[in-house]
């Protein structure tokens, strides 16, 4: 009798570490750093990244991860599912496409009212665009008077973001 009982108790262990096994496999989902992952082998790009947004929800009976992620020039956007491993979107907005710069000659308004300085009274060096952090942001140098000014501009907004002033001889 304790034979047949020890003999049911392992059958039933057994059949329960089957059923936990076949379940714990059906329920394996990957982590953030994996979806990460995915979504960067699929870009495939040695641009530096900025992630934005990590979401996981659960939609449709599934488990999602929705990544937002950006280089200088797009926005992305994965929905990759944490079961499957599957991307099920993938979007891509351009940065520099969809944004409207103000002109070199509005910012240079803008640097030589704040300046208090007659702009054809300055020598100008450079006024140029670049993207810093995802910002596009003129870098504009003059001199007056032996004094060399370098200004950083919101190209979008016009607003000055720096300003320093060096005396050289």
């Amino acid at each position: 009798m304790k034979r047949i009982v020890l003999i049911i108790i392992l059958i039933l262990s057994l059949l329960l570490g089957i059923t936990y096994y076949r379940y714990y496999e059906k329920h394996k989902y990957i982590d953030e750093d994996t979806a990460k992952e995915i979504a960067l082998k699929d870009l495939a790009t040695n641009n530096k990244i900025t992630f934005n947004k990590i979401e996981y929800t659960y939609t449709n009976k599934n488990y999602i991860y929705t990544l937002e992620f950006q280089d200088n020039l797009n926005v992305y956007t994965y929905k990759i599912d944490a079961h499957s491993k599957k991307i099920i979107q993938r979007v891509k907005e351009s940065l520099t496409s969809s944004l409207e710069y103000l002109s070199s000659d509005a910012i240079l308004d803008i640097v030589f009212k704040h300046a208090s300085l007659n702009r054809y009274d300055c020598n100008l060096i450079s006024n140029d665009v670049s993207l810093q952090e995802q910002i596009p942001i003129y870098n504009t140098i003059f001199y007056y008077n032996n004094i060399k000014y370098d200004y950083k501009t919101n190209a979008l907004t016009g607003a000055i973001l720096s300003v320093s002033k060096l005396k050289e001889n």
